[in-house]
């Protein structure tokens, strides 16, 4: 029961830090104007950013293995 509960919240907390990632890298794209492939170029920096401290944060918590 444990295991399946952290499960589903790394999988809440990854699908959230994937949507933000996005969120945020499209508005500072709007903010200062950039075009498409720039806006994409950023907003997919700041998702992989944001998966790597969660896997970090994961792991320093303990979490080794999520189905």
């Amino acid at each position: 029961m444990r295991d399946m509960l952290g499960n589903i919240g790394i999988t809440i907390a990854t699908n959230t830090a994937l949507f933000t990632g996005l969120d945020l890298g499209q508005w500072i794209s709007d903010t200062l104007s950039l075009w498409s492939l720039p806006a994409n170029l950023l907003a997919a920096v700041i998702v992989t950013a944001f998966g790597l401290a969660l896997t970090a944060g994961c792991r320093a918590v303990g979490v080794q293995i999520a189905e």
